[in-house]
């Protein structure tokens, strides 16, 4: 399967897009992610701390490999673990996880993954990434339905074609009206969706942004996405862009969120599962749903028509809820139903 590209290939320099990826997994440490990655991508590995590795010198530029040190943080705090890093080693995660589980029991050392965070890539380096997974199979690496807690995803980062207000602002239109497809195609798992790191906008908001005249300044749109969304936590995530486009609107956020939001002239597209285990999941299949969402946002004319037609649904309650809007977007798309 290959990864097909966007409609708009330059970013606002008139230079190649670039994409992003982070990739959260089980059952791989960081040593054995790094050397994959390393050899891989013809890099060299610098162990930062217990937690955290980075491969530089590639051609794309710097990989990170950690565990996810804001679960863990979270979770050890809240049981009490103590478990000292020193600089520079690197621990075995097994004890963090046998230290979790004996609070928590067997469960709690699935519900913290490995992490890789690849640079921004080049559209045509994106295959590498296939061979990527391929490795970590291989090593038997367990994604997120290998058990029930393992609420592990693919994050997808595409750097914007424009900063224009417009652009953006049709993009997350393109994208609201495709998530009830787009989220029973890929399938996405109960536990994501029950841990709240990829909530649904809110009803009031999509019919504020779905209506045909909803033509805000970029100040006015930002203002509007924090006052319905004062959260990193959904399935396409604009903080990191507005970081980069008007930090200053931002300080109005939770501290606890405002810290975790990194500027980047990128979309933050969390949606996809990580089925890293899965012998036929391919990263090609969710980063080709994503150009579904961009093509859709670059035809104007579908556009306006989806979203009438998509607000229509929306009117009638639960059945947006039901398979009636997915299998039209699916006809609209010429997929299968």
């Amino acid at each position: 399967m290959s990864f097909q590209r966007p409609p708009i290939t330059d970013n606002p320099d008139n230079e190649g897009r670039r994409a992003g990826f982070e990739f959260e997994f089980a059952d791989v440490n960081i040593q054995t992610c790094s050397e994959i990655i390393a050899d891989l991508f013809e890099g060299k590995i610098q162990y930062k701390n217990a937690l955290e590795a980075e491969v530089t010198d590639t051609p794309m530029g710097r990989f990170k490999v950690e565990l996810d040190a804001q679960m863990l943080k979270s979770l050890a705090a809240k049981l009490e673990i103590k478990q000292p890093v020193e600089e520079g080693s690197l621990l075995d995660m097994n004890q963090i996880r046998a230290a979790l589980s004996a609070r928590m029991g067997q469960a709690a050392g699935m519900m913290v993954p490995y992490e890789i965070v690849t640079p921004p890539m080049s559209f045509d380096q994106l295959p590498k990434l296939e061979i990527l997974r391929q490795k970590l199979q291989q090593k038997e690496a367990k994604g997120t339905r290998s058990a029930f807690v393992n609420a592990f995803g693919m994050h997808i980062n595409p750097e914007v074609a424009s900063e224009k207000v417009s652009y953006i602002r049709d993009v997350l239109r393109a994208f609201l009206i495709l998530y009830p497809w787009l989220k029973k195609v890929m399938r996405i798992d109960l536990p994501r969706r029950m841990l709240t790191y990829i909530d649904p906008f809110p009803d009031a908001y999509v019919k504020l942004v779905l209506q045909d005249d909803y033509a805000p300044s970029l100040d006015q749109f930002i203002e509007d996405y924090l006052a319905h969304n004062p959260t990193r936590n959904r399935a396409l995530d604009l903080l990191p862009l507005f970081a980069h486009l008007k930090p200053s609107m931002l300080d109005g956020l939770d501290e606890g969120q405002r810290k975790l939001v990194k500027a980047r002239p990128a979309f933050h597209y969390r949606l996809p599962n990580c089925e890293i285990d899965d012998p036929d999941w391919r990263i090609a299949r969710d980063w080709n749903y994503w150009i579904e969402v961009e093509k859709l946002a670059n035809d104007p004319d579908k556009l306006g028509s989806m979203a009438a037609d998509y607000l229509g649904f929306q009117g009638n309650g639960l059945r947006i809820f039901n398979a009636d809007w997915s299998t039209e977007v699916a006809k609209k798309l010429g997929y299968d139903a």
